[in-house]
């Protein structure tokens, strides 16, 4: 059997190949593994993570605290194993522990050291290359032939060697260089650059502008992959050594047959699943990566997730009992489509696929929960790949398994018995390649020919009238660790820098042929600004500093072209006041809160649209820890305080409230506030902390001075109205000793608004819980207030319940009766609206009409909305500055 071996030519390869009867093409990769499978070796079956955490452990055991590598051993295991294994792989692959020469010098003794406890010998290259050595005889009868397209010299030292070795057991070793000759017509600029090159011409070569060679730089992968698609026909050779995904994607659009190409994105849903699932489990998990996890459409109970992650955003945080209602109406209602299934498997199971918060620590984690978890991923994936009937998910379902897997085999060489969360993510972070979720679909034959890597245009039989070649660079090269010259000295295939400098001209040669191989043009894009010696190369031979941009030449039209489709000119369509579908919006619903009925009163357009048509917010979305999570956070602390601590109506020390917030804080956060438990936010926490000791603090006393007799928080109402079930529940329900109650309702800001409420008389969340609760109560309202948190104050209309609130007086005489009346004459006003089919669009760009004026006995929503537009006019211009131009355009350098 012939063999025939390139640089390079592990790489996608052309469309058409030269046809090679008994042969067989190799790249340096599968060369070697050709050998070893003929001379009955099986190639290792190990992967980088489980290499490096054996090499760790073999670190670990040669460390006497006086290795070089000693402190950052410490420090960062992982990365630290990761570097010293790739350096010893390099020196192993130049000769050293393997040839007779080698010698220890410097660094290289600690290195040596290791070796004895690697358990992980015989899977570098090196090494596989070494045993293939003493089983070269084997290969006689079956290898008869192997033919080089890249000269000896240019391959690696350690290769050269095989190659003499093989020469001496009877294999044939030939060279056959596939070099190109210039292919373009002498006269033009193509012919011109390709004589150059082969000539090793080092001035610059004259042009004559005829537009067969183009040199640009784009911003944009994507505008380069478009642009080269569009160019390109069935003598199109396009070169793209990354963003393969554009090129797919621009050909799936314009038609072609699929080409076999994918994207390498880690971001894929398959490759997140062990990593989100990993973080979910930490004692205080990050809240977006909880979030992403729930919201993740891979694993199991994919729909109870999204529901929790619904749950979750609006109370970011893990509070078993709050989350246990929303999983027993799952099991419930799995349970009745599903009888036959078992009940305690299937709570066993979600247990299992929802490990939030069960690691003890934020800063490591057990070997075993680590293991377990990523144990789950791996058969998760394996259960896929084994039932999937869809082939083309079968290469997903397959990567993302190795990827777990490969951390599972990494998790059981560990060392010690709990990992840190540092070195977990660089686990993860080195198998991610692994897991890379490529959708490459099989490659069929299409006109568009791409390959990665130059070293194969010699393959390709078709003529290249065109080369179009999107990030120009020549092969990467192993690059050479950071050995001192005593050190390289000790490894007997170590290039000098002579060698070296040769072996980047033979790459840089090897560039060429792309450019060599086309007929009547060469179009060059860079997409990045990073200097590579093939671009520097060609830019000093045609004296051009700086390429032209791609988008400003399409722009100007200066002889090159791009998909381009006008755009017909039309109108926006004009703001509306009013939506009239054909139908009537119901309304109301059998049960009502404040939060509905405010919707339904001042914006029923957003009533229309959640309730009546019941489209909601997705559940993806950033957390921050702003106004709303503060205010929840505070909720659930004072009503913690006030259950633990029974109401006696005698005053409460100021002391013992900071002690029980320190000792209350931490937990509660994690319950319902996670963004503000996160790694930086300790400035955040301190100033609520602070914030939450002077609100507690000024509404105890409050209630102490009003000489409140019981205090129930969270107190919930129902009252059967004429319009409907109205639902309430109330933040601080206080009762005195005349069977009169007050109702407090608390905000962590607003103060301006709520004011502003109190002032013009139309506070309705009052007015609404006032009418709930008097529907309920034998007694008699008493008061009713804002308390607004951040500030630990209390905002009522006077001070005779209250005594230390501050006293908002209304412009007109009123009450919360009154206010009532006019919220429910507005709530009828609006459902007479939406049962004829009207809508209304409030707080837009559509100024109101006159069927926007509600009766004279309800709300002034005209003068409400004129309000609120006043009010975010003028927040924009508290919250933006001028633009001073001359301090732009001087760097906002200021004058001394």
């Amino acid at each position: 059997m012939k063999i025939i071996a390139g640089i390079g030519y592990d790489d996608r390869l052309p469309n058409q190949l030269p046809e090679l009867f008994s042969g067989q093409l190799c790249g340096e990769q599968t060369l070697i593994a050709a050998l070893e499978f003929r001379a009955g070796t099986l190639p290792p079956n190990e992967n980088q993570a489980t290499r490096t955490v054996a090499y760790l452990n073999a670190l670990t055991a040669a460390d006497n605290g006086n290795r070089f590598y000693s402190e950052s051993l410490a420090v960062d295991p992982i990365a630290s194993a990761e570097s010293l294994l790739a350096w010893r792989d390099w020196a192993i692959l130049h000769g050293w522990n393997h040839d007779s020469r080698s010698t220890n010098h410097g660094r290289m003794v600690d290195l040596a050291a290791a070796e004895s406890g690697f358990s992980k010998n015989g899977t570098s290259l090196g090494e596989r290359i070494y045993a293939l050595l003493q089983r070269l005889t084997l290969l006689g009868s079956s290898v008869s032939c192997l033919e080089l397209h890249h000269s000896r010299a240019s391959w690696p030292p350690l290769y050269q060697h095989l190659f003499d070795q093989l020469e001496s057991t009877g294999v044939s070793v030939t060279e056959a260089p596939t070099a190109i000759q210039p292919q373009a017509p002498a006269s033009s600029d193509l012919g011109q650059l390709q004589r150059a090159l082969v000539s090793e011409n080092n001035g610059p070569v004259r042009f004559q502008e005829d537009g067969t060679v183009r040199l640009l730089s784009s911003a944009s992968e994507g505008l380069a992959a478009q642009y080269a698609v569009h160019e390109a026909n069935n003598e199109t050779l396009i070169i793209a050594p990354s963003g393969q995904h554009s090129l797919a994607t621009v050909i799936a659009q314009q038609g072609g047959n699929d080409s076999g190409l994918g994207d390498l994105s880690k971001f894929r849903a398959p490759n997140q699943l062990l990593l989100l699932m990993l973080q979910s489990a930490w004692r205080t998990p990050p809240a977006d990566a909880l979030l992403q996890f729930l919201s993740l459409p891979a694993g199991r109970f994919q729909r109870l997730r999204r529901s929790l992650a619904r749950r979750f955003r609006d109370l970011p945080g893990f509070d078993r009992e709050h989350w246990e209602a929303e999983i027993n109406a799952f099991v419930n209602a799995t349970l009745q489509d599903t009888p036959e299934l078992d009940e305690t498997a299937l709570r066993r199971g979600i247990e299992e696929w929802l490990p939030i918060c069960i690691c003890p620590y934020d800063d490591k984690m057990r070997i075993e929960l680590a293991l377990s978890l990523t144990d789950r991923v791996a058969s998760y994936w394996n259960a896929c790949l084994s039932t999937s009937e869809r082939e083309q998910a079968k290469p997903i379902y397959s990567a993302a398994y190795a990827a777990a897997d490969s951390v599972c085999q990494a998790l059981r060489e560990w060392p010690e018995t709990y990992i840190s969360k540092t070195q977990l993510n660089r686990l993860i972070s080195m198998v991610l390649s692994l897991g890379n979720s490529s959708l490459r679909n099989s490659r069929e034959v299409s006109e568009f020919d791409v390959v990665s890597s130059p070293e194969v245009v010699p393959l390709r039989t078709a003529p290249t009238t065109h080369t179009l070649w999107i990030n120009p660079q020549i092969s990467r090269l192993v690059g050479m660790p950071p050995f001192s010259q005593a050190e390289l000295r000790g490894i007997p295939l170590a290039p000098s820098p002579e060698q070296q400098t040769h072996l980047r001209q033979f790459a840089l040669i090897r560039a060429y042929a792309p450019l060599l191989a086309a007929q009547e043009f060469v179009t060059l894009i860079s997409t990045n600004s990073t200097p590579e010696l093939l671009q520097l190369q060609i830019s000093s031979l045609t004296d051009t500093k700086v390429w032209p941009s791609l988008e400003q030449t399409i722009l100007t039209n200066q002889g090159l072209h791009a998909p381009a489709q006008p755009v017909k000119e039309f109108s926006l369509p004009q703001a509306q006041r009013w939506w009239t579908p054909d139908c009537a919006v119901p309304a109301p619903r059998n049960s009502e809160s404040y939060s509905s009925l405010a919707a339904l009163a001042l914006r029923p357009h957003e009533y229309a649209l959640k309730y009546a048509a019941q489209i909601r917010e997705g559940a993806i979305e950033s957390l921050a820890a702003d106004a709303r999570l503060k205010g929840n956070l505070a909720h659930h602390l004072v009503e913690a305080w006030i259950r633990e601590h029974p109401w006696t109506g005698k005053p409460v020390d100021r002391m013992s409230i900071s002690s029980w917030l320190d000792a209350n804080l931490p937990v509660v956060k994690r319950k319902v506030a996670l963004p503000l438990a996160q790694p930086g936010m300790q400035v955040e926490q301190l100033r609520f902390q602070q914030k939450m000791l002077d609100a507690l603090d000024a509404l105890l006393k409050a209630l102490v001075a009003a000489g409140v007799t019981n205090l129930q928080p969270e107190r919930r109402f129902e009252h059967i109205d004429t319009l409907s079930q109205l639902e309430g529940t109330m933040d601080i329900f206080c009762e005195f000793e005349d069977g009169r109650f007050a109702i407090i309702d608390m905000k962590w800001g607003g103060y301006k608004k709520y004011r502003e409420e109190l002032k013009a008389g139309r506070p309705l969340q009052l007015a609404t819980y006032a009418h709930i609760a008097e529907g309920n109560h034998s007694g008699q309202l008493a008061d009713a207030g804002y308390f607004i948190l951040s500030r630990a104050e209390l905002l009522c209309n006077d001070t005779l319940v209250f005594p230390t609130a501050t006293a908002v007086e209304p412009d007109q005489p009123t009450s919360l009766q009154l206010t009532w009346q006019k919220f429910e004459n507005t709530l009828r006003w609006r459902v007479e609206q939406l049962k004829n089919g009207h809508i209304e669009q409030t707080y837009g760009d559509a100024a109101p009409d006159g069927n926007s004026l509600p009766p004279g006995d309800a709300l002034d929503l005209i003068a409400l909305e004129e309000q609120a537009h006043k009010s975010s006019s003028q927040s924009y211009k508290a919250s933006f500055k001028a633009v001073d131009t001359w301090r732009n355009l001087t760097g906002n350098i200021k004058e001394l």
